[in-house]
């Protein structure tokens, strides 16, 4: 699936705009802009005074942060909203909708944009932009000056503006779901902005972390803890597909590739790759490559590590640079993932190991849209940053649709790395208790040596794998009903921990409990 910048209706709405053409209404009839556009009963004033500076930016969100555990940009005021959108790339993302809907994350995967409806609102939000832009202006401002994305599916646009009097006005119509600074990111956390867990681990592979299993696999000692080969004897994940959104492929890692059916893999099954950031899947990014293996990788003959669903198929879309959702570019792009995940019927299960301490809707959208379509849709709880050592769930994984997979050791407490809290829904056992390198296993960028790959994002692939395998056991079965095969077989089932959720999944009894359904 596209999502072109230039919206199918973009062409009608620069002609309209050259042509002072009012919008349409919900029966296709000519209306006027304040017959579409809804002002709030409480409207705010336009912010007084300069806008904050970067740090005292950084000091206002980093203080919610810290005080509320969570940050969503409604949860600081107009002012401080406005100053965001002055530094990076001035992205600003505006969720619509007709006035008189209320709340549409239940329902937006069902929404069709191009009705008159949707439509109508969609026109006459940039009708009025482009009008108040143009009011000021020696030199007329188009679309296309300051167009980001006109999304082809979900009801977003993302603009470039700086101008608070503008942001001011969108923030104050029952139209808008949204209106929030895309790109915004910490100056303090720049030096995490750039190849955050794209390095393999150079750690010796310890000889009791590995076992072979037939034909000539490298079986990772965790995958025993979970119930994993007790399980294969019963199902192998054959006729799931497993969608996993990364930071990018190895293309000189034949396993999740050319070799994609080695050895008992060798059933026929499909794996396609493809970019919502940049040109190509394949980047010198080694992450992806290992939650691929991780999650689906080939029950191989050449002694390399297998996959939890190893008969399963594979859609990898790359969508980030590295495991921390930094930029602006990279939340539009794990949206446009998601969005064509929940378009592909193939798709049962979607794993993410990647993530950003702050909410952004556009995500939140993404993960509605592909939830709504049917996807089982799991997300690391979160790496640690640097700067946020102690703090808990990351997003997506913290969205209430979302399941978020954290790890744990051997003995139980969290990894290393992991983060835990209340939104964890489950665990995946990834470290010893006494080396913190000696993690899970995977694939490495190339050759057939596994290496050790740790963190909440190693265990979200083990956790999707884990998923396929119960999925493949009852194809029928609806996303919630295998939710609940993981969770009502956990560790934690009876009594869900405060940290931890439901603890550590046992891949047979969840299987068994698909068998039941």
């Amino acid at each position: 699936m596209k999502h072109a910048l230039l919206f199918p209706v973009l062409s009608m709405v620069l002609l309209m705009t050259a042509c002072k053409r009012e919008p349409v209404g919900p029966d296709g009839s000519s209306t006027n802009l304040q017959d579409v556009l809804k002002e709030k009963a409480d409207p705010q004033p336009v912010p007084q005074g300069d806008p904050l500076s970067q740090e005292e930016l950084d000091r206002t969100v980093i203080g919610v942060l810290e005080t509320r555990n969570d940050f969503q940009w409604p949860m600081v005021d107009l002012r401080t909203l406005w100053s965001a959108t002055l530094y990076n790339d001035h992205s600003v993302s505006i969720g619509y909708k007709p006035a008189n809907m209320g709340n549409i994350d239940d329902i937006i995967a069902t929404i069709d944009i191009r009705k008159a409806e949707w439509r109508a609102v969609h026109d006459a939000l940039i009708s009025t932009v482009l009008e108040d832009l143009n009011r000021n202006s020696r030199t007329p401002v188009t679309l296309r000056d300051i167009l980001v994305e006109d999304d082809a599916v979900l009801p977003i646009i993302t603009l470039r503006l700086t101008d608070k009097a503008i942001i001011t006005r969108l923030f104050n119509l029952e139209n808008v779901r949204y209106i929030e600074p895309l790109d915004y990111w910490p100056a303090i956390a720049n030096d995490e902005r750039s190849t955050s867990g794209c390095s393999p681990s150079t750690y010796a592979i310890n000889a009791a972390d590995v076992s072979t299993i037939t034909p000539n696999a490298v079986l990772p000692w965790n995958f025993s803890l979970h119930n994993i080969p007790t399980a294969w004897n019963t199902v192998q994940g054959q006729g799931i597909t497993v969608g996993v959104i990364d930071a990018g492929l190895s293309s000189a890692q034949p396993y999740v590739g050319s070799d994609f059916n080695n050895g008992d893999s060798n059933v026929g099954r499909t794996f396609t790759a493809s970019a919502t950031l940049g040109a190509s899947p394949y980047t010198s990014c080694s992450h992806g490559t290992s939650m691929a293996g991780q999650a689906v990788g080939p029950r191989n003959n050449g002694g390399a590590s297998t996959g939890v669903a190893y008969k399963s198929n594979l859609r990898f879309i790359r969508a980030s640079e590295d495991v921390v959702l930094d930029q602006g570019s990279e939340r539009t792009a794990v949206k446009n993932a998601l969005t064509a995940m929940g378009n592909d019927a193939n798709v049962r299960v979607v794993s993410m190991s990647i993530g950003t301490p702050f909410s952004y809707s556009v995500l939140s959208d993404g993960v509605n849209y592909a939830t709504g379509n049917g996807k089982l849709v799991m997300a690391a709880a979160g790496t640690s940053f640097s700067w946020t050592s102690w703090w808990g769930v990351i997003y997506p994984a913290a969205y209430s649709n979302c399941v978020a997979v954290t790890g744990v050791k051997e003995n139980g407490s969290k990894c290393a790395s992991c983060h835990d809290g209340s939104q964890v829904d489950l665990t995946i056992c990834m470290e010893r208790t006494g080396n913190s390198s000696r993690n899970s296993l995977s694939l490495s960028p190339s050759g057939a040596t596994p290496s050790y790959i740790g963190g909440s994002s190693s265990a979200t692939a083990t956790a999707a794998g884990i998923a396929a395998l119960a999925w493949s056991a009852k194809p029928t079965a609806t996303r919630a009903q295998i939710l609940n095969c993981l969770t009502s077989t956990a560790q934690f089932a009876g009594a869900p921990s405060s940290s931890k959720g439901y603890g550590n999944i046992n891949a047979n009894a969840a299987v068994n409990a698909a068998l039941a359904l």
